[in-house]
């Protein structure tokens, strides 16, 4: 118990010599100390933070007694299991990559829980002497002759982080490497084990499938979690930006497509387009692609709906008002068709949001000016957010357009921060709906709207299966029966 020890000590299995493997904690290290991916914990100033040093060497050694928590085994018995030979010349990369891989599965239980264990045993143990009793533990080895806790999916997934580069850092993110474990899973389930396992069933809000899969053992799920300790995150999601920002972007991407002198006709309808999809994703809360999906013929069908509505005086954030009352607010009719994450197929989705909300976001002016730049064009169907060949337009393209207008307005307003790396951080595949999400909380729209007009209740409602929103095409009828959340939601923007 003071030490760490292989649990096939003092056996021989398949023909090989018997394993010796023990060692004191302090003495059982990382062997490629730099190679792996680690998490430096910094102040804001990018200064080491003081607990740095004892986090590193809790990740780089081991801890007395972890061979009584987690199934432990040395790097010379896993390569002879792994391999069916003895470790040679040229395996210092996998010796290296087992070390690590069980160092991170210790990792993944605390020192404290590890510590208090041994000593729950020792107590156990010293008592069974004075009784002349066996201690009622299971035998801790010697392991099967098989990878029954997924090391070999553990090494490829460990060498992965110190041979793959990151978009975002030298190394991949923790999510990434994870990948490996994901798809060595659904390898197995095709498999002729996995298929053999049988179905699943289901109790409560999710599914169970029993499996002998290796990498959903307890050991690999320590392994996963020091592992995402040890490398930690990185994230540079896109950042909200305030609705004032989002209107002065708007007069900016307007103010260059109508200086007919300095831009094409070209190039003027794509400012508008632009234009559009920001004021739209804002309103209708769209996330990634789903502002692509927006249907020309659908559009101009609807346009002149609650074109010419009114907002009943003495409107709130509560005001609760029936479907014959939200036909007569003004609204402009968003019309997408395609397939939205988390729904089985494509579908066709009406919203009706505020014509101009709280904020000065002039929506309806933007899809009129959309409809008419697409008529010029030539075009009445197909996606709205297209050239004038009809083919849809490049999500960079419009990326771009959309910083090159946001620098501006950082660089004339305060609307944006000084220190927001615009090229980094805004992007219309998420700034949009972030924002309406920060404004809506900031004006106080109920959680229950937010949800509702985000698509996130249908998930929780499916309690653990794949949501199925609607079977058939939404029609405007339905539209205007969830204007109290799509309404309220845009006009509170």
């Amino acid at each position: 118990m003071e030490g760490l020890f292989c649990a096939n000590y003092g056996v021989s299995r398949n023909g090989f010599p018997a394993c010796q493997s023990a060692w004191h904690p302090g003495c059982y290290t990382c062997l490629g100390k730099g190679k792996f991916p680690m998490m430096d914990l910094r102040d804001e100033a990018g200064n080491i933070w003081h607990t740095q040093e004892n986090r590193v060497k809790r990740l780089d050694e081991a801890v007395k007694g972890a061979h009584l928590v987690i199934p432990f085994q040395c790097e010379t018995c896993w390569i002879r299991l792994l391999e069916k030979r003895e470790m040679k010349t040229g395996d210092e990369v996998y010796q290296m990559c087992i070390r690590r891989a069980n160092l991170d599965a210790i990792a993944g239980r605390t020192k404290n829980t590890i510590s208090a264990h041994v000593n729950r045993m020792a107590s156990v143990i010293r008592n069974c002497e004075v009784l002349n009793k066996t201690p009622s533990y299971p035998s801790r080895g010697p392991f099967p002759d098989f990878d029954c806790v997924g090391m070999g999916v553990a090494v490829e997934m460990v060498h992965k982080t110190t041979v793959a580069r990151g978009s975002t850092s030298e190394y991949i993110q923790y999510s990434t490497a994870r990948q490996v474990r994901s798809t060595f899973s659904v390898s197995y389930l095709s498999s002729v084990e996995g298929v053999v396992e049988g179905g699943s069933f289901a109790r409560g809000t999710g599914r169970v499938r029993p499996t002998r899969c290796p990498t959903e053992s307890p050991w690999f799920i320590d392994f996963l979690r020091g592992c995402e300790y040890r490398m930690g995150h990185e994230s540079r999601a896109n950042k909200p930006i305030s609705m004032r920002a989002t209107v002065e972007i708007l007069l900016v991407l307007r103010s260059k497509a109508e200086d007919k002198e300095l831009v094409s006709a070209a190039m003027s309808n794509h400012y508008y387009k632009v234009g559009a999809m920001l004021a739209i994703s804002t309103a209708c809360s769209l996330r990634g692609t789903e502002a692509f999906y927006l249907s020309l013929a659908g559009l101009i069908s609807n346009l002149k709906k609650g074109q010419s509505g009114t907002i009943p005086e003495g409107y709130s954030i509560t005001t609760i008002f029936t479907e014959e009352q939200a036909m007569t607010l003004p609204h402009v009719v968003i019309c997408l068709l395609g397939h939205f994450k988390g729904e089985t197929g494509s579908d066709y989705h009406m919203m009706n949001v505020a014509n101009v909300t709280t904020s000065g976001l002039k929506v309806r002016w933007w899809v009129e000016k959309l409809v008419e730049v697409c008529k010029n064009e030539g075009r009445k169907t197909g996606p709205a957010f297209a050239d004038a060949r009809g083919r849809l337009g490049s999500s960079l393209d419009y990326d771009a357009t959309f910083r090159e207008a946001a620098r501006e307005v950082q660089e004339v307003t305060d609307f944006i921060s000084d220190d927001l790396d615009v090229n980094v951080f805004l992007s219309l595949s998420r700034t949009p709906r972030k924002s309406a999400e920060s404004r809506s909380k900031q004006a106080g729209v109920a959680t229950s709207i937010q949800d509702a007009v985000n698509r996130w209740r249908s998930v929780e409602n499916a309690k653990g299966r794949k949501p199925r929103f609607k079977d058939t095409r939404d029609t405007y009828a339905t539209a205007v029966a969830e204007m109290p959340n799509t309404w309220r939601y845009s006009y509170a923007l």
